[in-house]
């Protein structure tokens, strides 16, 4: 699967809120383990199979819930199975269905304390940024740290702080074991690589975000591209399109791996921030 980033879709939240017809999507797999289950096509949500129940990343908007809770049906799963939800970042797309998901679910929730506290003191910033969305309130059980993985079952999720789109903002590795080669996996989803808040624009304006954090996420470059990737999956699907083999995954034919995408897909997202400076 060679690198390709599409287009961010026009008026998402106002989409689904009002004709979420148009940015429906059956959940689909795209690792031995790993379901897209978002229910839509702006913003990724990825339920992960343990031996002893589900994580879920992120839990996109409020509006789309439905969508999400039918995506989790449709992987062969139910809410209940979900033990442990982990949001990649403190911006409402991805955390905005937080507090519904932890009640109907009954699990942990986990964030990042840079992005806790960021979503504190700067809501405006973080949790209140579109007038067609109405994120409920949340409350964080545990904190990452990049020294102890998140476990569940036969699962262990390393946890790697990468600021610069939020200050707490976290990418997660996993390894998944294919049941038909045997081979070992690593999968990786990268927290957040949006260009909107590492921009000198937006410096101005911010109550917390500063320049720092985008020099911040130009230094750690090096390190995250030689990091090696098996499965690089998107935390919005147009940054690395995988929606255009949506259905089409299976333990024979692993359409989703590519060593190379994760790399091309940094490089990518830092020469975006570089033209905007």
């Amino acid at each position: 699967m060679a690198f390709r980033c599409t287009k961010a879709p026009k008026d998402p939240v106002a989409t689904l809120a009002y004709h979420p017809w148009d940015m429906a999507i059956d959940a689909f797999q795209v690792s031995p383990r790993t379901w897209y289950v978002s229910g839509q096509t702006w913003v990724g949500a990825y339920l992960i199979e343990t031996s002893e129940g589900c994580i879920l990343i992120d839990t996109a908007i409020p509006e789309s819930a439905y969508m999400l809770v039918n995506g989790i049906y449709q992987s062969g799963h139910k809410p209940s199975d979900i033990k442990k939800i982990l949001l990649s970042h403190a911006h409402f797309d991805h955390c905005g269905a937080a507090a519904l998901m932890q009640h109907l679910t009954g699990a942990e929730l986990w964030m990042s304390k840079e992005d806790w506290e960021f979503y504190q003191k700067v809501p405006e910033e973080t949790l209140v940024l579109d007038k067609d969305s109405h994120p409920q309130d949340f409350k964080v059980d545990h904190f990452y740290s990049d020294d102890t993985p998140v476990t569940l079952g036969d699962i262990s999720i390393r946890t790697m702080l990468t600021p610069g789109h939020t200050i707490g903002c976290t990418s997660f590795f996993w390894e998944e074991v294919n049941p038909a080669d045997g081979k070992t996996y690593t999968v990786a989803m990268h927290g957040g690589v949006g260009a909107n808040t590492m921009n000198d624009q937006y410096y101005s304006t911010s109550k917390m975000l500063t320049p720092a954090l985008r020099d911040r996420f130009f230094a750690d470059e090096a390190k995250l591209e030689a990091m090696h990737v098996d499965i690089a999956l998107p935390s919005h699907p147009n940054q690395i399109e995988i929606v255009d083999r949506a259905g089409q995954y299976t333990n024979e034919n692993n359409i989703y791996y590519d060593e190379t995408v994760w790399a091309d897909f940094i490089r990518e997202r830092v020469r975006q921030v570089k033209a905007l400076m």
